[in-house]
């Protein structure tokens, strides 16, 4: 089984990577392999927090961040972080799951160097979802 959080990561990314295909733009879970990659621009699907709210008749609602990471190794890190997210942003806010009840986009990061070649530029995405209280995959 996976839990709900993994489910949602799996499938944006598995959403994400024939669009940023059309723009040369890579797609990767892993935060560590993008930044380890000798050039070009990454997209990388992963999660940040998550915060439980209300618990009723055995249901939990639910607030997980997903993050969109853009590893660039470009001249011109925002630039190129906006090209990808263009094509990245619709495809998140138009994923549907039956245990998602809203999606909405939260801040943008600044730039943040990695290991003096690449560049991180992470927008933040909110899921709200209910889940049953005794299980994270349903």
């Amino acid at each position: 089984m996976t839990t709900l959080r993994e489910t949602f990561v799996k499938q944006i990314l598995d959403l994400q990577t024939p669009a940023l295909v059309a723009i040369n733009a890579k797609t990767e879970r892993s935060l560590k392999a993008a930044i380890s990659a000798e050039d070009g621009d990454t997209l990388v699907v992963h999660r940040g927090a998550e915060e439980l709210r209300d618990q009723v008749l055995g249901a939990t609602d639910c607030f997980v961040e997903i993050l969109l990471s853009v590893v660039t190794h470009d001249d011109a890190p925002d630039a190129a972080a906006d090209a990808v997210m263009e094509v990245a942003h619709p495809i998140v806010m138009a994923y549907t799951h039956g245990a998602i009840i809203d999606i909405q986009q939260g801040n943008t990061d600044e730039p943040k160097y990695t290991n003096g070649r690449a560049c991180v530029v992470t927008t933040h995405y909110l899921i709200h979802y209910r889940r049953s209280e005794s299980s994270l995959s349903a």
